[in-house]
């Protein structure tokens, strides 16, 4: 099998995690996802993978079954969001440190459907991993993602993710194959304000025309721009001014929080104003908290889960039992799983015992496919329960989410395992800088 990326990266020795000791599977986790698809068990290898958990890594090291498995999971993202959750790294990691081969993966970017019917995500995902692999010095992988931009159909999306990462010496000569590829579609794309855009519109008059409309075209409309605030909320009392609020809201927004809302807020759920006005509604803080406690009581009311939200950042030991509720209601819409760590880190902050009863939850929660939110469930365990977070610390030095590396990397029990795992993380040039500064220290 080719070599792939970096060598001397030393395979571990067996660990104890076991699901139903440290930690529990989320409930729901084998149910249909879709008509092609599901999440495996998480007591399985593809279950651990497609969750991006560290087991999954460990375990896949000496697997033989883990390369085909790996392929099937750049094949479809199993990510919960495709916007938030991490997977790039760790997927990255074990193509390298298996050694599989580069390029079928980078076939793949031929291979994968056009952007409207890629149901799987295939192209963004492996993208995400290749752009990786060439920051880990994957040679081949850098000349493969050059050629696809030079000819591949979803070029732009390409040729950005590198243009963030990569050194300029790897794409800067491309600017004249890019400059003729750019039409009327692309145009409308580009993300002007990051590289490569930043760096050719002084070299090229085509390229800057294309990046002067694209500002032009998504310059932010504020029609309420020079209106007073006092003036904004005359017009918020009266529904029958104005057919769409969100303009001045989002302009209410922009200014410092304003205690007259609450004094309309019924008048504006009355006329069906959403998600705007839970924005707006969001920043008053502990002004807030008597309407949110009145508003988090009940689930069908338009803010509910703004009373959620504002009574886990500034609510108190008073306020557990309905943060408790809003878990149950969470758990209630298992096509929906965000939004646990707000209320996760509200019970970490007030403690006492209705917050540790709440452990049980917390476990299963560390087996979410939304791993985004899976830091603020360790640091939950942390404050309520130290001495069992030890085993998720463990694997956390092998998860997807860089956040849930750095706080095992901080805190994780010393012992020749953990040891040599934080050397891995200090010495790998793809780890995020804050986890290799933290294994450093540890280490020193």
């Amino acid at each position: 099998m080719p070599k792939c990326g970096l060598t001397g990266y030393k395979k571990p020795e067996a660990l104890s995690w076991s699901v139903g000791a440290d930690c529990l599977p989320m409930s729901g986790a084998t149910e249909d996802a879709g008509p092609d698809w599901y999440y495996a068990s998480p007591r399985t290898l593809l279950g651990s993978l497609q969750r991006g958990l560290g087991r999954g890594a460990h375990r896949a090291m000496s697997d033989p079954a883990a390369a085909d498995l790996i392929i099937d999971c750049l094949r479809r993202d199993y990510r919960w969001s495709w916007q938030v959750d991490e997977r790039e790294v760790y997927l990255a990691r074990l193509v390298r440190d298996l050694r599989l081969p580069v390029q079928p993966i980078a076939a793949r970017l031929w291979a994968a459907a056009p952007e409207e019917s890629d149901d799987g995500n295939e192209f963004a995902n492996t993208l995400g991993v290749l752009e990786v692999l060439g920051r880990a010095g994957v040679g081949e992988v850098v000349a493969e993602v050059r050629r696809y931009i030079d000819s591949g159909e979803r070029w732009l999306e390409a040729l950005e993710a590198v243009a963030r990462s990569w050194p300029i010496r790897w794409w800067d000569d491309l600017y004249p194959v890019v400059a003729d590829r750019l039409d009327s579609t692309t145009r409308e794309r580009i993300l002007w304000r990051s590289a490569p855009w930043t760096v050719w519109t002084a070299r090229s008059a085509r390229i800057a025309t294309a990046v002067d409309a694209a500002k032009r075209r998504r310059a932010p409309a504020r029609p309420y721009a020079d209106t007073p605030t006092t003036a904004l909320l005359d017009l918020l009392r009266d529904p029958g001014r104005v057919t769409d609020w969100r303009p001045a809201l989002r302009e209410l927004r922009r200014r410092p929080p304003e205690r007259a809302l609450l004094e309309i807020v019924d008048t504006l759920v009355a006329a069906g104003v959403g998600h705007p006005l839970a924005a707006a509604m969001g920043q008053l803080g502990t002004v807030a908290l008597p309407a949110a406690r009145t508003w988090a009581t009940t689930s069908w009311h338009p803010l509910f889960w703004t009373g959620m939200r504002l009574l886990a950042a500034h609510g108190g030991q008073a306020d557990v039992p309905t943060l408790v509720a809003g878990l149950d209601w969470l758990d209630s819409r298992p096509d929906d799983l965000c939004g646990y760590d707000d209320l996760v880190k509200a019970l970490a902050r007030i403690g006492g015992p209705q917050a540790t009863a709440e452990l049980a939850r917390l476990r299963r929660l560390w087996f979410s496919p939304h791993s985004y939110e899976r830091a603020d469930y360790l640091r939950a365990r942390l404050a309520l329960d130290p001495h069992g977070a030890s085993g998720c610390l463990s694997e956390g030095l092998w998860d997807c989410e860089s956040e849930v590396r750095l706080l095992a990397a901080q805190h994780v029990t010393l012992d020749d395992r953990s040891r040599d795992r934080l050397r891995y993380l200090r010495d790998d040039p793809i780890e995020a800088a804050d986890v290799r500064a933290a294994a450093a220290a540890r280490l020193s």
